[in-house]
Order: structure tokens, then C-alpha cells, then sequence
């Protein structure tokens, strides 16, 4: 089915100076995105201690219920290192409340994010708009 994804608060500082590089709130920006039923049965194996690696990056699954899932993903690459967490809340049947925070090391540049997100379900027939943003 398709679900809209809104940026409701998008934060990127510096850890070292605390320079605050971006600061959006309430953007107004949304994506549509298409879930297949393939993704949907991948999202079965999301299951705590569930970890797969691409890349160069790890991803572990540290909490998954029926309310609550969380994800910690780790790269460890020559140019750059990064760890982010990805806390996916359930508030509805039709509502998830996602909050993104990534540490970023690119060569020295450090940047530190904190995206919160709204997932709202739109219906259960992806219109054009969304199939070419699969997830």
C-alpha cells in the first residue's frame, strides 16, 4: 500500500564546534512511498539480534515488538564512518513516528543529524506518484 512520509524536524550540527548546519522544522516536505507484499514479508525478518551487512555497513535489529522497532546501523569505510539509529514508533494502525540520528566522519567532517518523520497510510493502491519509491 502507499504511505506519505512528512519531514516534520530536520537537524544537522557539528559535534565539534556545535555549529548548527541545518535546521528545518515542518518542511512541508513529504514522499510517497509504495510497499509491496514482497516488503512487506522482508519485514518479517526484522526480528531483535536480526543483523545484515552491505556495503560496508551493519545493520542490527535491537528491538522489534509490535509497537516499537529500532535498528542501529554501523559503516566503517576508508572515506567515511558513520552510526546512525532508526526508532520507528507505532501510534496508529495508519500512524508511525520515525526519529533518525546519524553520526556522519567523512574524512573529518563531522556532522551529527536528528530526522523525525510521520508515516501516515494513504491507501492501499500505490498511485503513480509513489511506485518509482519503493522501500
Amino acid at each position: 500500500g502507499e504511505w506519505k512520509m512528512e519531514n516534520i524536524e530536520m537537524r544537522t550540527i557539528n559535534p565539534d564546534t556545535k555549529e548548527v548546519l541545518m535546521d528545518e522544522k515542518n518542511s512541508g516536505i513529504a514522499t510517497l512511498m509504495c510497499y509491496t507484499p514482497k516488503m512487506s514479508e522482508d519485514s518479517k525478518k526484522m526480528v531483535k539480534g536480526f543483523s545484515t551487512s552491505a556495503g560496508g555497513c551493519t545493520t542490527t535489529f535491537v528491538e522489534s515488538t509490535d509497537t516499537k522497532l529500532i535498528n542501529e546501523t554501523v559503516c566503517n569505510n576508508p572515506d567515511v564512518k558513520s552510526h546512525s539509529i532508526v526508532e520507528t514508533t507505532k501510534i496508529s494502525d495508519t500512524e508511525f513516528a520515525m526519529t533518525m540520528k546519524s553520526d556522519v566522519d567523512a574524512g573529518g567532517n563531522k556532522t551529527t543529524s536528528i530526522n523525525k518523520i510521520k508515516q501516515t497510510f494513504v491507501g492501499k493502491t500505490c498511485s503513480e506518484a509513489s511506485k518509482g519509491v519503493k522501500q
